[in-house]
């Protein structure tokens, strides 16, 4: 069981062909997450980062510093029922997210400026958040885009994230017709593995079977590099 709710997360590089061959052994013995409503098994995740005035998230990643937090608010298939924002954390190799849930018109107040009403939440997050904004001047840095293929095996959760986008010139959260770039190689997608204690080892030997790079791969960083 994941203790205060840090769990590992490994994240490789991973190659058109080596995708192809290692998702047609992990479809035939986990199963599909939820979350995957779409008829090719994925989703697509827009989410918002929030970086301070000096840059420190984006820095932070970059010297290696081993504990660090980034904001962010985050849509799925564009659904702006079900909007969050997020905390997410990292310490040395285990990361842990909080989570909070935002109507679209708390959203588009927060893009505005419009902040005050943030300390009066029920939720810790929204509060923490608040202050933070205030404190640490935290302001919209980059809009980042990929499709997201989830796989599930006891406490193991496997994605494969691919077309990794990053918006340029605008935040605007909701706009469909946001333009963005490209901010990764097509013929190279992210798989990312987590889990709570210790992988299965039925899971490790799987992933064994196609040649990948484990690396300290962070979304939000190469999507900043296309600003």
């Amino acid at each position: 069981m994941a203790v205060n709710g840090l769990r590992y997360e490994n994240k490789y590089f991973i190659s058109r062909a080596a995708y192809a061959q290692l998702k047609s052994r992990i479809a035939a013995g986990l199963d599909t997450d939820t979350h995957a409503l779409r008829s090719d098994g994925r989703y697509w995740i827009r989410s918002l980062y929030f970086d301070d005035y000096a840059q420190s998230g984006l820095l932070d990643k970059v010297e290696g510093v081993e504990k660090r937090e980034k904001f962010r608010i985050r849509l799925y298939n564009g659904d702006d029922s079900f909007i969050r924002l997020e905390s997410k954390q990292k310490l040395g190799q285990m990361t842990r997210k909080l989570s909070a849930p935002l109507t679209r018109e708390q959203t588009e107040r927060i893009l505005r400026g419009d902040t005050w009403w943030m300390w009066e939440s029920e939720h810790d997050l929204i509060r923490n958040f608040y202050l933070k904004l205030r404190t640490r001047l935290l302001r919209p840095a980059v809009i980042v885009d990929y499709d997201r293929e989830p796989y599930v095996f006891q406490d193991v959760r496997i994605t494969f994230d691919m077309d990794l986008r990053g918006g340029v010139y605008s935040h605007d959260l909701f706009n469909t017709e946001l333009f963005t770039v490209s901010a990764m190689p097509s013929d190279r997608m992210i798989l990312e593995v987590k889990y709570d204690e210790q992988l299965p080892y039925a899971v490790k030997k799987l992933l064994g079977t196609v040649p990948m790079t484990r690396s300290a791969i962070s979304k939000y960083e190469w999507c900043r590099r296309q600003q």
